[in-house]
């Protein structure tokens, strides 16, 4: 039977050539986190998110030795030890999770979605994520002038950072939505800048600019907070993506607190996904990853949504959708030897068609940005 030899993460890091932020921070270097994993058959899975930390590293037995076929209960055993009168802790290992997922597919010499249940679809439609803020000396204007050049590339859905202040998101919001026009669908994400109060004010205002979510407008566990805003306001509130699989299902999903649900699977894993994805079709919450991960994690969003099943049987129901970062990366596309993009910008994204999540790893690629390597054996 086929045996998991070991497991290599692999922290990587990149410069940028300027820096770019959003609500909460600027940066200018790009990290990312690959988990390789290796069997006695030769295979070798990969996947790009968390990996277990130090849970795995105190019990390898968890994983070394067992078969890549045991997924599922990996991913429950790998949760953290319980405190005291508790549960134990939530599973948040969703790139070794992904990895294993890689394996089994090649073992087995199917694609991963083929694994995780009836295949809904062969492409999903990405949505583009840029307009960050830069150092413009008017940050509406320069906003406004990047959609643009993305609309004229032929993009049709996209994403803008807010939560600066009410004043300066507002301002910014309708430059875009003006240069862009009324058919384009925008979103915008705030990144947990503001209290519920505050939010309020702001939605009633951008209500006019006809948008297809606001992303995070409160800190994730700010829940009444949720609550209040979803009552006050008519723009379709979205969130999730730093949350593990248990807290989306109790806090988002079995309450409705949100319209879109957007985890990564970064976290969540495939694992994770499987359970959202029937969670939210019996919920009638969309399902929107979010994804700002490596070209790898892009290919297991799309094996990830193509075996999620549509929300509605209507023939215009919701578009399934997801997110496509397009902000400077130096190693996003370099880390794998396939193309992970779609064929015309703004159009559809064919779903890998070969064993396991369908695309290879570059070793090459990933070692010339490794900053740091680990190795569990």
């Amino acid at each position: 039977m086929l045996r998991i030899t070991g497991v290599t993460i692999h922290q990587l890091r990149a410069p940028l050539s300027r820096r770019f932020g959003w609500s909460l921070n600027w940066t200018t270097t790009r990290t990312a986190t690959l988990v390789e994993v290796s069997t006695d058959a030769g295979l070798t899975g990969w996947g790009d998110g968390y990996w277990g930390g130090q849970r795995l590293v105190d019990h390898p037995e968890l994983v070394i030795g067992r078969s890549p076929f045991a997924v599922e209960a990996i991913f429950d055993d790998l949760r953290p030890a319980a405190g005291h009168q508790t549960r134990r802790g939530e599973p948040t290992a969703g790139g070794l999770d992904q990895a294993l997922w890689d394996l089994c597919g090649q073992a087995t010499g199917q694609p991963v979605c083929d694994l995780l249940g009836p295949r809904h679809r062969s492409e999903v439609q990405p949505y583009l994520t840029a307009l960050y803020r830069q150092d413009w000396p008017h940050l509406a204007e320069g906003l406004a002038e990047e959609a643009l050049a993305w609309r004229e590339q032929g993009w049709r859905r996209m994403k803008m950072k807010i939560g600066y202040d009410p004043v300066t998101d507002l301002a910014a919001v309708r430059a875009v939505r003006r240069a862009l026009g009324k058919e384009i669908g925008l979103g915008v994400d705030a990144n947990c800048a503001y209290d519920a109060g505050t939010a309020l004010a702001l939605g009633a205002q951008m209500e006019e600019l006809n948008l297809l979510w606001w992303e995070e407008p409160l800190l994730a566990d700010d829940l009444a907070g949720y609550d209040r805003l979803s009552a006050g306001i008519r723009i379709p509130l979205a969130g999730g993506e730093t949350m593990s699989t248990d807290r989306l299902i109790l806090d988002y999903v079995q309450p409705r607190r949100v319209a879109i649900l957007q985890p990564d699977l970064e976290t969540v894993g495939l694992t994770g996904g499987r359970r959202l994805s029937q969670l939210c079709w019996l919920n009638r919450i969309r399902l929107v990853p979010h994804n700002w991960g490596t070209a790898l994690r892009t290919a297991a969003t799309l094996h990830w949504l193509a075996a999620t099943p549509p929300l509605t049987p209507a023939l215009a129901g919701a578009e399934m959708l997801f997110e496509f970062d397009q902000t400077e990366s130096p190693f996003r596309d370099a880390v794998v030897r396939e193309s992970v993009r779609p064929e015309r910008a703004g159009g559809a994204m064919a779903v890998p068609t070969g064993p396991g999540l369908g695309v290879h790893v570059d070793p090459a690629a990933v070692a010339a940005f490794t900053e740091r390597r680990m190795e569990i054996r």
